[in-house]
């Protein structure tokens, strides 16, 4: 008896290989997609440039004027529960 090749009964196991159902592939989901048009980004923008530029120009007129003072006190506080968290 040879065992190198191929015998009868295994021929047979091949053939049964042939009628075996496919594997069936999950169906592919489209992706989500956002699309934010360029005037709601400008209008973020402006609105976000404002309250900045709003806050800045107050900050440099306390300044200026010699009424801005630092609280240590304030910051230390942030600085803390900002690490701690």
């Amino acid at each position: 008896m040879r065992i190198d090749g191929q015998q009868p009964v295994q021929k047979k196991y091949d053939v049964n290989k042939m009628y075996q159902k496919p594997t069936v592939k999950p169906p592919s989901f489209a992706k989500d997609e956002v699309y934010i048009s360029n005037e709601a980004k400008a209008l973020n923008d402006q609105s976000q440039l404002n309250i900045r530029e709003k806050k800045l120009s107050d900050i440099k007129k306390r300044i200026d004027a010699g009424e801005y003072q630092i609280d240590a006190d304030k910051i230390a506080k942030k600085i803390s529960q900002f690490y701690s968290v």
